[in-house]
């Protein structure tokens, strides 16, 4: 009976969403993978009034909170892991900020309890601004795709990318592993020495980043790779 309700679920929401976009735009992958084993729909062409929990939610939590020691796979804190949409979805409840753990935590008064923990930064307003309306719309486990690979502005492509999927470690007080990826000449200088590409690959020796995820969406190291090509310009 379970299996019969959620496919109609699905083929509701396919339908809604259908009105929205094109047919062809529209796919579900049931492949699992890195998402808990929860289907993700996935959209082509980004919709600006929509926050998609694969393109922003999960990296951006996975670069705050699922670092080693804190609510990683391996050794989560408190037994809250946030690495994927099944663990997430164990501290959220769609729709409702109140019921949420994830929103109660982020929002905590007390300097002491908030998370991040210090010696991290908080989230920002605008951050938490996008995981309130993501639940509030559903906590849906949706993503776009609208990533164009020739398109490598540091301003425009690589800075707002590597802010999303890396400041979170790589930033405040204390970054992991002393490394800075906050500015300009924080994030050319690991680009020029190589060091940031044998990271995004998993090559040369070094982990592949970010930490506790599957890589980079190959579209983002494409534009990576043409903004090094062009000399790492601070365009």
């Amino acid at each position: 009976m379970k299996k019969i309700s959620f496919a109609i679920s699905i083929f509701a929401l396919l339908v809604v969403v259908a009105c929205q976009h094109n047919p062809e735009d529209i796919v579900v992958d049931n492949g699992g993978g890195n998402n808990g084993g929860t289907d993700t729909i996935i959209i082509a062409g980004c919709d600006p009034d929509t926050v998609y929990f694969q393109n922003t939610i999960l990296p951006l939590l996975v670069s705050n909170c699922a670092m080693s020691d804190c609510h990683d796979q391996v050794d989560p804190e408190n037994n809250v892991r946030l690495y994927d949409y099944a663990t997430i979805m164990q501290e959220v409840e769609a729709g409702d900020l109140n019921s949420s753990d994830l929103w109660e935590a982020i929002n905590e008064p007390d300097p002491a309890d908030i998370m991040p923990p210090s010696p991290y930064a908080p989230l920002s307003s605008s951050d938490i601004a996008l995981i309130q309306t993501w639940i509030l719309q559903g906590a849906l486990n949706n993503s776009c795709e609208d990533c164009d690979p020739t398109a490598s502005s540091f301003a425009n492509n690589i800075a707002p990318m590597i802010d999303l999927y890396c400041s979170g470690c790589h930033g405040g007080a204390s970054p992991y592993g002393g490394l800075s990826l906050l500015t300009y000449d924080d994030i050319s200088g690991s680009a020029l020495d190589g060091s940031l590409m044998h990271s995004l690959n998993g090559t040369g020796g070094y982990t592949l980043m970010p930490d506790n995820t599957s890589g980079l969406p190959h579209c983002y190291k494409d534009q990576v790779a043409a903004w090094i090509a062009a000399g790492a310009p601070n365009n």
